[in-house]
C-alpha cells in the first residue's frame, strides 16, 4: 500500500509521515518504508543520525551511476532502522525537485517494495512536479493544524478532490483523508467540532508530543516500551488503522 503524506497549509506533514511510518513498520512483517520525496528539499537528514550512506539517497536512485533495478537502488539507499527502511531527499531544493525529473524513472517501482510505502511529498501546490506520485497512491493523507484558516483551506483541498486552480490536475479518484496535528498557535477548532463535521473524511487528531518525536527522531522504534506509553504513538495507530481501510478505486 503507498500513502501520500502532504499539507496544503499548516505544518506537521513530514512528522506525520514518519510517525506514521514507524507504525506501519512496526504492524507488518515486512516492515516499512518512509520515501521523503518533498520536491522542496528533505528534512529528515537533519533530524535523525542517518547512516552516512543515505543522506540525499533519493537522488542516487533518481539519478543512478550503476546499473540495478529500482528496488535495489532503494534499497541500497535507504537507512534502516529496525523495519523501517528511510530513503531520504536531498536537502539542496534544486536538486530535490530534480529528483522528480530523473534519469532513472523510480515512482512506478514503489509498488513493488515489500511492506506498506509512505511517501513524505511536501506542500502540494498547481506546479508541484508530485502529482504522479498522488495519482498512484492508494491513500492521500493531507495535514493541517486544526487552526481555523489552516483547517478550512485543508477541507476545501479534499472536498475539490486537488483542484483549486485550472492547474491542478487534481486526484484521480476520492482518496483523501485529513490528519490534524494539534500544534499551539491561533484559533483552533476543538478535535470533536472537527470529527462530527468531517467524519469519516477525519482520519485522526494527533496530539502535540515534543518527546516524543524527539524520541523517533533519536531512533526509537513503535516497539519502544517508552512509545508504547505515548498518547501521541497511540493516535498514531489509530491513524494508520484509518488510512489503511480498504478504499474503493475509480
Amino acid at each position: 500500500m503507498i500513502i501520500a503524506v502532504g499539507s496544503w497549509r499548516g505544518i506537521g506533514a513530514t512528522s506525520t509521515a514518519l510517525l506514521l511510518a514507524t507504525c506501519l513498520a512496526a504492524a507488518d512483517e515486512q516492515g516499512a518504508w518512509l520515501i521523503e520525496a518533498d520536491p522542496a528539499g528533505g528534512s529528515i537528514a537533519g533530524r535523525m543520525q542517518l547512516q552516512t550512506h543515505s543522506i540525499g539517497g533519493l537522488e542516487r536512485v533518481a539519478f543512478p551511476t550503476e546499473r540495478h533495478s529500482v528496488v535495489e537502488a532503494l534499497s541500497a539507499a535507504a537507512h534502516t532502522n529496525g523495519p523501517l527502511r528511510i530513503v531520504s531527499a536531498p536537502a539542496d531544493p534544486f536538486r530535490a525537485h530534480a529528483c522528480h525529473q530523473p534519469r532513472m524513472p523510480w515512482a512506478a517501482s514503489l509498488a513493488d517494495l515489500p511492506g506498506a510505502v509512505v511517501v513524505d511529498v511536501g506542500r502540494l501546490r498547481a506546479t508541484t512536479p508530485v502529482w504522479p506520485l498522488l495519482h498512484q497512491a492508494d491513500r492521500v493523507l493531507l495535514v493541517s493544524s486544526p487552526e481555523v484558516s489552516a483547517a478550512v483551506a485543508a477541507t476545501e483541498w479534499v472536498h475539490a478532490a486537488g483542484r483549486v486552480s485550472p492547474a491542478d490536475p487534481g486526484l484521480a479518484r476520492p482518496n483523501a483523508r485529513l490528519a490534524f496535528v494539534n500544534a499551539p498557535g491561533g484559533i483552533a477548532f476543538p478535535s470533536a467540532t472537527l470529527q462530527a463535521e468531517l467524519r469519516e473524511q477525519c482520519a485522526g487528531f494527533l496530539p502535540w508530543e515534543p518527546a516524543t518525536l524527539d524520541l523517533v527522531h533519536r531512533g526509537a522504534t513503535a516497539n519502544d516500551r517508552r512509545l508504547r506509553r505515548s498518547t501521541l504513538m497511540a493516535a498514531v495507530s489509530q491513524l494508520a488503522l484509518a488510512v489503511t481501510l480498504p478504499t474503493a478505486r475509480a
